[in-house]
């Protein structure tokens, strides 16, 4: 009996033993933590995982310089607000929105991004809500543990502050009614031989984003614009860049490529959704590469005159512009 009693102590010791080092094998290194600040009856909350320092170099090695950050560890960090806001002098709608930044020696940019339950390293630039530049600061004393703290600074204003190591990153952010909607609404019309041609589209803007290659892809459909389609309305039979579209309602949609760009001229009707069908295709027209003498912010289309009855139709957003001549038959 008592040789049963001695082996059972072992065999629970030895159990308790796998068990202890199974909790340890199963400590977080990196737990996840959120923080929130309210303004009033509106509320700024980040979640996010922190990493501690356990000896290592952190900014420069782990965190290396000129790469995109998760900012924090594992899963993606989330930046969910209540309201509209200026971040970090940038207009941001109310949303979630991933966190990520870039490090560099002569500053970081933090960048906001539309998709959102991803792994942290599953970051997609042309998902880009927006980029900015934000001044990093020495820290006199190490912070082991990333931390990120929010704010107040005034009723309706507050600041975000990224902590580690000797690094500290601040970005302000304040409630903002003016900024809907970010991609507004417009116009562009000429009178060509005594008949109206319109097109309505909508004016993204670059906020410190890269757009030729990755917001806007190239060798892929674009809407031309944002939110809804881009349409064209002719009261003439056209020719724009020498083929030929009867007068009537159409979609306009484009393919950008590094040396030109495809403009096409759907049979969907001005006002539908922007979901392409290339079997609605009337025309496919092909417009010449420029580079603007001066950004162009925000997206643009616009025509420019040339005779009674033709003219230069031009779209350009940023670095890069394309245009093809348009006139009556």
């Amino acid at each position: 009996m008592q040789r049963m009693m001695q082996s059972l102590i072992v065999v629970l010791g030895v159990l308790a033993a796998g068990a202890t080092a199974n909790a340890q094998q199963r400590t977080i290194l990196s737990p996840r933590d959120s923080v929130f600040l309210t303004l009033d009856s509106s509320v700024i909350g980040i979640h996010y995982g922190r990493p501690s320092m356990r000896g290592r170099k952190i900014v420069g090695q782990l965190v290396p310089w000129n790469q995109v950050w998760r900012t924090g560890a594992n899963e993606a960090t989330h930046l969910k607000t209540n309201f509209d806001m200026t971040f970090g002098g940038v207009p941001v709608p109310r949303g979630t929105y991933t966190l990520f930044t870039l490090p560099s020696q002569g500053g970081w940019k933090v960048i906001l991004n539309k998709q959102t339950g991803q792994w942290g390293t599953g970051y997609n630039a042309s998902l880009d809500l927006a980029r900015f530049d934000a001044r990093a600061e020495q820290l006199p004393a190490p912070v082991d543990t990333f931390t990120i703290v929010l704010r107040p600074r005034g009723k309706a204003s507050g600041v975000m502050t990224l902590l580690w190591e000797h690094t500290s990153v601040a970005v302000p952010f304040e409630k903002s009614d003016r900024i809907r909607p970010i991609s507004p609404n417009d116009s562009a019309g000429v009178t060509l031989g005594g008949k109206k041609i319109s097109i309505r589209y909508s004016r993204p803007f670059m906020r410190g984003r890269v757009i030729w290659g990755v917001v806007v892809p190239f060798d892929s459909v674009w809407r031309t614009g944002a939110n809804f389609a881009t349409s064209l309305v002719a009261e003439a039979d056209l020719r724009i860049g020498g083929i030929a579209v009867p007068r009537g309602s159409y979609t306009l949609y484009s393919i950008p490529s590094t040396s030109g760009c495809t403009l096409i001229v759907s049979k969907k009707a001005a006002g539908g959704e922007p979901d392409y069908d290339r079997t609605f295709d009337l025309a496919r027209i092909s417009m010449k590469a420029e580079t603007p003498t001066a950004a162009i912010d925000p997206f643009r289309i616009w025509f420019e005159p040339s005779a009674a009855a033709s003219a230069t139709l031009k779209l350009g957003w940023g670095d890069r512009s394309y245009s093809a001549v348009i006139a009556t038959n």
